[in-house]
């Protein structure tokens, strides 16, 4: 008797320490959300064209030119070395118009 309420109790334990799973189905739509996020530092730097001020950002191993919005005035000096947040805009630039508009949430000078 002692052993079968033993062995209730041992396979209680055991099934309560591991949850099941939770299964997805493969059948579902995935979303993966591509370019830059809020919470990464990119490095850039301060381009000063005809058109006006652009940002070169390094994102991974390719190098993409935006048109910043909100750039400080302390910042907007040619080949400043920026490490910045940025969330990109749904909008094209009034001035460079070929490049992507981006806000930046946060931005300091580097070396």
């Amino acid at each position: 008797m002692t052993k079968i309420i033993l062995f209730i109790f041992v396979l209680g334990f055991v099934t309560s320490c591991h949850p099941p799973k939770e299964m997805t189905d493969p059948d579902k739509e995935t979303h993966h959300t591509t370019g830059e996020t809020n919470d990464t530092y990119y490095l850039g730097e301060v381009q000063m064209l005809d058109c006006g001020i652009v940002i070169g950002v390094l994102s991974g191993e390719s190098k993409r030119k935006f048109s910043p919005v909100n750039l400080d005035p302390k910042f907007q000096v040619d080949k400043l070395r920026l490490k910045l947040k940025f969330k990109v805009l749904d909008e094209k630039a009034t001035t460079c118009s070929e490049f992507q508009v981006i806000e930046i949430k946060e931005a300091f000078a580097v070396r």
